[in-house]
Formats: structure tokens, C-alpha cells, sequence
């Protein structure tokens, strides 16, 4: 896709306990690749992604998402913070193998959205591949009514759900940016005014 033909950039965090499998989710989104080595991820780290989205009402828009990957080690939180600022949307992720990663979702949230308040958030329950399963589905479906967040189960292992949640978040955030009334538009010379 040609950058003059892209009307729409937007700005990705993703969050979460160390391990659960943010930096794998977008590896997997942006690169289409699984890694099962480890590596942690220090700071932060970004990735581009260019892709066209059919929009109730509005057809095929197309769109680039720079993804942020933030450490999600406590001694990162100031860090974390500055980076989230301008985020149009986040994934905040947990391990299903891990019951402690889920209870810290709401945590993840409220930090986020002190931040950016108007960001569309997708709760994504990671590693469901994985026979070792101790949250269930039914954990996720609570918190996404609580919240009145997006829900994902997903496995960048298999890329299970991967393509489908990220292109839902973009869809619902050029929506919801259209409902606040917030431009999304670009210059005449095609490129993009700003990351919304």
C-alpha cells in the first residue's frame, strides 16, 4: 500500500504483566512470526503495521498503527506512563496460565485510562493454546462487562484471534474518535497531519 494512500494513523500501547505475551501478540500481528524463546523486553520497543479495514458506513479505510510495546516491569511505570500518553488505543494482556496476570488487569486499566481517557482498550486472554489453562472464559466475558472493554482470546503461538482483535480495535477507534468528533482527516499531500 502506498503511504500517500494511507488516511487514518493511529497510536497502539500494549500492557501488561512481564510474560503474558505482548511483544509475541504484535510479533505475530505485524510480522506474522512466533518466537518460544523469552526475551524480556527492556524499556520499550515499537512496530508498524499498514492495513485496510472495512468500516460499517464508512467502507474500506486504510490505516498504519505504530504499536508500542511497554515493559511491563514495575520499575518501568514513569516510563510507561510517557509513552502512553496520545494512545488511541491499547491491548492490556494476560496469561491464562497465570491467575495473578488477570487479577492485575483492572490495574493496567485504571492506569491507562487516567491517561487516555477516550482510548479504545481490548482485555486479550493470551496462551489459550496452552493445556495448562487456570482462567477461564468465563473471567474474561466478566471483565469485559465490567470494564466495558473489548474481550480477546487469543494465541500468538497459533495466531488465534490475532488479526481479528487488532482490526476490531482499529474499526471501533476510527468510530469512536468520528463520535468525539476528533479529525482524522489528512493534507492535501496525502500525508497523515498526526498519530490519533
Amino acid at each position: 500500500m502506498a503511504s500517500d494512500s494511507i488516511t487514518h494513523m493511529f497510536k497502539l500501547v500494549a500492557l501488561g504483566d512481564g510474560a503474558v505475551g505482548k511483544t509475541s501478540c504484535i510479533r505475530r500481528y505485524t510480522e506474522g512470526s512466533f518466537s518460544e524463546q523469552y526475551i524480556m523486553t527492556i524499556g520499550t520497543t515499537f512496530a508498524l503495521k499498514t492495513l485496510t479495514v472495512d468500516v460499517p458506513g464508512r467502507g474500506k479505510v486504510n490505516c498504519r498503527i505504530v504499536l508500542w510495546d511497554l515493559a511491563g516491569q514495575p520499575t518501568y511505570n514513569e516510563l510507561r506512563r510517557r509513552y502512553m500518553a496520545g494512545s488511541s488505543m491499547a491491548i492490556i494482556v494476560y496469561d491464562v496460565t497465570r491467575p495473578q496476570t488477570f487479577l492485575n488487569v483492572g490495574e493496567w486499566y485504571t492506569r491507562f485510562t487516567t491517561v487516555c481517557p477516550n482510548a479504545v482498550v481490548a482485555v486479550v486472554a493470551n496462551k489459550i493454546d496452552r493445556p495448562d489453562r487456570l482462567v477461564p472464559p468465563e473471567a474474561g466475558e466478566m471483565i469485559e462487562k465490567w470494564l466495558g472493554v473489548l474481550h480477546f482470546e487469543t494465541s500468538a503461538k497459533t495466531g488465534d484471534n490475532i488479526d481479528i482483535m487488532f482490526d476490531e480495535l482499529v474499526k471501533r477507534t476510527l468510530l469512536k474518535q468520528e463520535e468525539l468528533g476528533i479529525s482524522t482527516g489528512v493534507q492535501l499531500t496525502g500525508r497523515p497531519t498526526k498519530l490519533i
